[in-house]
This record gives C-alpha cells, sequence and structure tokens, in this order.
C-alpha cells in the first residue's frame, strides 16, 4: 500500500493540479485582498464586464463554476455594489449588470492583477505558461 500512496502522491494529475491552482490564486488573492476582493470574484466581475449583462446560468457555464459559488459571490458582490440585477428583455429573467462602483473596482485592480499576473508567470516559467495555453485551446475545441 505504502508504494500505491507514494505513486498517487508524487504523479496524481488532479492533485497537482489542485495544489497548483490554490498556490496561484493565493498569489492573486493576496494582491487582490486590499480591494476587498478575491481572485473568483474578479473573474465573474471580468466575466459580466466582457458580456455586458448575464444569467448566472451564463456565468457558471462560461466560467465552468458550480451554481452554490455563482450565487454565494453574487450575491456579495451585489451586497458591496459592483454588480446589480436588471430585468432581462423577457420581463421573467434577470441580468447581472456590472455597476458604475464595479466598472472602478476593475480599473484600480488593474495594476495589482498585472503584479499578481507576474508572480505567476515567474512561478510557472515560460514552459509552464505556454502549456496552460496549449491546454487552453485544446479544451476550447472540446468544450
Amino acid at each position: 500500500m505504502k508504494h500505491t500512496d507514494k505513486t498517487i502522491a508524487r504523479k496524481c494529475i488532479a492533485m497537482r493540479i489542485r495544489l497548483l491552482n490554490r498556490v496561484v490564486t493565493k498569489v492573486y488573492d493576496d494582491y487582490l485582498r486590499p480591494y476587498g476582493l478575491r481572485t473568483a470574484q474578479m473573474n465573474i466581475l471580468v466575466a459580466v464586464s466582457f458580456m455586458k449583462s448575464a444569467t448566472p446560468s451564463e456565468i457558471e457555464r462560461r466560467l465552468y463554476l458550480e451554481k452554490s459559488t455563482v450565487s454565494r459571490n453574487v450575491d456579495r458582490m451585489r451586497q458591496r455594489g459592483w454588480l446589480e440585477f436588471v430585468p432581462g428583455k423577457d420581463g421573467r429573467s434577470h441580468q447581472l449588470q456590472l455597476t458604475p462602483q464595479g466598472g472602478k473596482l476593475l480599473s484600480k485592480t488593474i495594476t495589482p492583477w498585472k503584479q499578481a499576473q507576474q508572480k505567476a508567470e515567474a512561478l510557472l516559467g515560460k514552459e509552464g505558461v505556454t502549456s496552460l495555453s496549449r491546454i487552453e485551446t485544446a479544451l476550447g475545441d472540446k468544450a
């Protein structure tokens, strides 16, 4: 059994990716923390800004997030005045939009985001960043 444990600990792709995810997320969270923002929230803000307006379901699909994760983060961001719900075109649904305050927050965090990006790039190295781009492209073809 010990041999199996060592093999899994050293070679398990899922375990290694999850560890890398936590390490890289911490880098970004550390730079964004002074703005009251976490990496997951920034991803949602950027997605809503990019899409102009979106339903929570669209955010879930686009970012591959669980419904509860989106709901929890959207609630917090609405309370902080960064996002708002507006009626959809059909009058029954609601769309998320960035508020002016949310737009200002994104503008203010571009410098710390760039700093986090540089630190993450240094951590991954050029080969790591290139591999991520290649994997993302391959996944995009299958998603």
